[in-house]
């Protein structure tokens, strides 16, 4: 499709701005005309803006040159069904002005296309694949537009449109003969492996036994090699396949294979009532499964406009920031054995297994949690808990200097991070790293801080920053943040509040035992929410926290039913891992393990 454009289309305006409307949005009007096809407002009153689909590149090139859009936080689908055009869902953050937009391109389902949008952020190489691989959509001009966590030879469909079932396209026999009728070519990926093919003749091999010879052996030292990395490789994190092509010892590309956990969280989450769909969250990232379930809760509140009590948002806090640093506990004791120092690791588990006890006398789980519920937790916090969260705080802080002690002036470890994996603060923007890693490149983006949710902006805490984004600045990074996550719970713990920790709303929360047991309304209540789910009003939303990997959203649509219409996760793994590529290349093959374990992805989310 051609973005191309004319003086007669930009010049004519929209219509006449509306009481209240943002002057970005009055301005895009003015400037685009009729390409601006509708402006609505979401559940949170933000603008979502309706563009003709063939000035895209046009329209969000101006938002990033001329109106400050430098970050691309999204790209997604939306598919109604029924014949409706397929939504293509862009997610821009203004960092300057902390402001958030929605731009939406309506495309027909039977020729979904699209420019890509590459070429102006970085960030949309695998939103736009995801996109594609999904919903089907082609955009144009792409640099690499194959399926990412389907195979790639994947024939049965888009897996998030509204017509193809959750159970599949074939029954599982059907699939697996499908599969093995596939061409082994395809499957492994042959052409991308740098397999050539060569001229051979038969030649005698001991008794009698022939073999094919190459009469064409190249000169080794002229050509590059073929390395594999996983799936199964151990400093892979995961399953995780890499595929590495060397000239010597110096990284020439890195193509990730993802998609090996696929799960289809994504899909699940349309068949399941609003409530249900929390245990599929903590397990995108059973590291810090927490954020995962309140984030997820704080998105539907939103579209419910429900807030939830003091003392459920103090315990909310307390609960994020312990995952935050459980997840980078975790980093660094694996990170270190990636590099080869394993007594860290004693420390860290050890210390991680003090929140592990914390979690399972709150919840009775130690890694899926499903602690959050819509309207507030699962439960009040029983006796005892808050002061044994108050006397980790006050320990552990002697660990963190124990390992600093091992790890900061270690001559190893500074030779192994230093200089490695580096990304300046104006690329790591544009190509969407988040959290940790694009802060250690200098940029000072933090949800918390920046969009807050929770009541963090009453927190007193600092957004630490690196000034070189290499690994040992996302070492530092991460270490000063647990140390600031501590200082939040402590603020926390001396304001929790009495009170409730739930709503008091029998349409949104499930009443007190005690009331079902002994009452025919709160048995009514209890049922109906059981049975039927949770009634969402209509609209749309996206919500972002603070995840201990980075920015976290959830672009959550509602028909006014008891199921999503649509649960989008934009996972901040997801978008680091994709630029696994660009801080590697040029790197030393030994600097692969050091410069993944430093981006600290988890699998369960990228493959969700």
């Amino acid at each position: 499709m051609s973005s191309t454009t004319t003086s007669d289309n930009i010049d004519k305006g929209a219509g006449p701005v509306a009481p209240g409307e943002r002057q970005d949005v009055a301005q895009l009007k003015t400037k685009f005309g009729p390409a601006i096809r509708s402006i609505e407002l979401d559940a949170a009153d933000e603008p979502v803006v309706y563009i003709a689909p063939d000035r895209n590149t046009e329209i969000l090139q101006y938002l990033r040159d001329e109106q400050g859009y430098d970050m691309l936080r999204d790209v997604t689908g939306l598919d109604w069904g029924g014949g409706r055009p397929i939504q293509v869902v862009y997610e821009l953050w203004a960092s300057e002005r902390r402001l958030p937009l929605r731009v939406k391109a309506e495309v027909p389902p039977s020729n979904p296309r699209l420019q890509t949008a590459f070429g102006i952020w970085h960030a949309a190489n695998w939103l736009e694949r995801e996109a594609y691989d999904m919903f089907g959509v082609k955009f144009d001009g792409h640099p690499d537009l194959r399926r990412i966590l389907m195979p790639e030879n994947y024939e049965e469909g888009y897996p998030l449109r509204k017509d193809f079932p959750l159970r599949g396209r074939f029954t599982r026999a059907e699939q697996t003969r499908r599969a093995l009728a596939r061409d082994l070519e395809d499957i492994y990926s042959l052409e991308e492996l740098a397999v050539a093919s060569r001229e051979t003749r038969t030649a005698p091999r001991g008794l009698g036994v022939t073999a094919e010879i190459p009469t064409d052996v190249p000169d080794l030292e002229a050509k590059h090699m073929i390395l594999n990395i996983g799936p199964q490789h151990p400093a892979t994190h995961g399953v995780l396949r890499l595929v590495v092509e060397l000239d010597g010892e110096t990284i020439v590309k890195c193509t990730p294979h993802i998609g090996y956990l696929h799960t289809g969280f994504e899909k699940l989450s349309e068949y399941r009532t609003w409530n249900q769909v929390i245990p599929l969250t903590d397990r995108m990232d059973y590291l810090a499964p927490m954020i995962y379930n309140i984030g997820y809760a704080l998105g539907v509140e939103k579209l419910l406009g429900l807030e939830v009590t003091p003392r459920c948002k103090v315990i909310r806090v307390i609960c994020m920031e312990l995952n935050r640093i459980f997840s980078h506990l975790i980093w660094i004791g694996t990170t270190a054995i990636d590099i080869g120092a394993f007594t860290p690791f004693l420390y860290t588990f050890e210390e991680r297994e003090r929140i592990y006890n914390l979690h399972e006398a709150y919840t009775g789980a130690r890694m899926t949690t499903s602690v959050s519920r819509i309207g507030g937790m699962m439960a009040d916090v029983p006796p005892g808990w808050l002061d044994a969260v108050r006397y980790f705080i006050e320990t552990f802080p002697n660990t963190l200097d124990e390992v600093e002690r091992l790890l900061s002036q270690n001559a190893i470890w500074i030779g192994r991070t230093q200089g490695v994996g580096v990304m300046g603060a104006a690329e790591a923007t544009n190509a969407g790293l988040c959290g940790p890693n694009l802060r250690a490149s200098g940029v000072p983006y933090d949800v918390r801080k920046d969009n807050p949710y929770l009541e963090y902006e009453t927190y007193d805490f600092d957004v630490p920053i690196g000034e070189y984004g290499d690994v040992y600045d996302r070492y530092l990074v991460r270490m000063e943040e647990m140390r600031q996550s501590v200082r939040i719970i402590e603020q926390a713990l001396d304001r929790v509040p009495d009170g409730p920790i739930n709503v008091k709303d029998d349409r949104v929360i499930l009443p007190p035992k005690s009331r079902v047991m002994n009452s025919i309304d709160g048995m009514i209540a209890h049922f109906k929410l059981v049975m039927e789910g949770l009634k969402v009003p209509a609209g749309e939303t996206w919500y972002s926290v603070e995840s201990s990997k980075g920015e976290l959203g959830f672009y959550l649509v509602s028909d006014g039913g008891p199921k999503p219409v649509r649960c989008r996760y934009r996972g901040p793994s997801f978008m680091n891992m994709s630029n696994l590529p660009a801080l590697v290349k040029g790197e030393l093959v030994a600097d692969i393990i050091a410069v993944n374990a430093s981006i600290d992805i988890v699998l369960g989310e990228i493959d969700r």
